[in-house]
């Protein structure tokens, strides 16, 4: 017993002595920092106009996009199209056989000229001059119409026409050719697309932005659009649409109308969209004066030779520049470069001397 008390002791003396070589390290290095003077690089703050840029991911869609049918059956006899094909509005996209459709439009016409022969007998059995259907009056000329078959005759012209033309499978509007998977001499099906048609000049993306950036979009505001699948080419757009409802995350849905000259941008391309508004009187400073301490901002001000610990709100931030609302001054000198090690009242020598600034 009295041995194990004897080692506890011990044990408990030299935890007490390692923990105060260990806060006297400490301050040691703390005072060793303070004594090492950094090369540091400044600028003053400025109170200006301030680009904010709000950022979001977006996926490009074309406004008008259409599934096309065929409304006739029969085998498909010729595909005029392949997929990524641009076509003009009316353009034949592929052709059934028709060759008995052709047949029908004939045996109508037959039946057209028939009942002509048969409307013109019944004119001059009423009265009237030979081919002349102005030479009777009106409601005998109906009348010798309905007899002749003439009304009937005209119908079944339009319907062969109809199916005619059925056989014929046109673009609706300019736009690339999709979804193409059907082959020529195959039967063409009423219940499956033949294919899509993507208007390629009606572009536009959808995004979601939080509900607190939501003051910097309004409808009518330009847009940047950075396609992934081209990090070179950069797209310009504008807010159409902002839906009027914010989503259980806290976003707001909007989309942007995007202009597509060359035509590269396709349904579904992943994007990040850019949208920036100039905010007037912030006091502006760059990124890189910005640290974290304890999960808090900080920037450190020159004064006297010394790097001076302020603690500050960022309200508003783009790619390059920060506008502070609470802590900073206009005028002040923030470190910009040497600042990620640095402590309170840690001297500092700067590397770029500015008007007012003591070393």
């Amino acid at each position: 017993m009295q041995t194990i008390l004897t080692t506890f002791k011990y044990v408990f003396f030299m935890a007490i002595i390692s923990s105060c070589q260990k806060n006297n390290e400490k301050t040691n290095t703390i005072k060793n920092t303070n004594k090492i003077t950094t090369q540091i690089t400044t600028t003053a703050t400025k109170q200006q106009a301030f680009p904010l840029q709000l950022q979001a991911n977006g996926i490009i869609k074309a406004q008008q996009q259409t599934q096309l049918y065929f409304k006739a059956m029969g085998e498909v006899e010729r595909i005029n199209v392949a997929n990524t094909t641009l076509v003009n509005a009316g353009q034949v996209l592929a052709v059934l056989d028709n060759r008995q459709a052709s047949v029908a439009i004939l045996q109508a016409q037959d039946q057209v000229k028939k009942a002509g022969f048969a409307l013109n007998k019944l004119l001059i059995e009423y009265g009237g001059k030979d081919l002349d259907t102005l030479s009777v009056r009106p409601r005998f000329l109906e009348s010798v119409k309905i007899q002749s078959g003439y009304y009937e005759a005209q119908t079944a012209l339009k319907n062969a026409q109809l199916q005619y033309d059925n056989t014929f499978l046109k673009a609706p509007y300019a736009g690339i050719i999709a979804n193409l998977k059907t082959k020529a001499h195959n039967q063409a099906s009423l219940s499956e697309p033949f294919c899509t048609i993507l208007s390629n000049n009606k572009i536009a993306t959808e995004a979601f932005v939080l509900e607190s950036e939501l003051s910097v979009v309004k409808v009518g505001q330009s847009a940047k659009i950075l396609p992934l699948a081209f990090s070179d080419k950069t797209y310009i757009g504008k807010v159409y649409e902002i839906n009027p409802q914010v989503n259980q995350q806290g976003l707001v849905a909007i989309k942007i109308r995007v202009q597509n000259p060359d035509r590269l941008l396709l349904d579904g391309m992943n994007c990040r969209i850019v949208i920036e508004k100039t905010l007037s009187n912030q006091l502006v400073i760059p990124r890189s004066a910005i640290v974290e301490r304890s999960g808090r901002k900080v920037v450190f001000v020159h004064e006297n030779g010394l790097a001076k610990w302020h603690y500050v709100l960022v309200s508003h931030e783009n790619e390059s520049e920060v506008a502070i609302s609470e802590g900073l001054k206009a005028g002040e000198l923030v470190i910009t470069e040497g600042n990620l090690n640095l402590g309170h009242d840690a001297k500092v020598k700067t590397s770029n001397p500015v008007k007012g600034n003591k070393k």
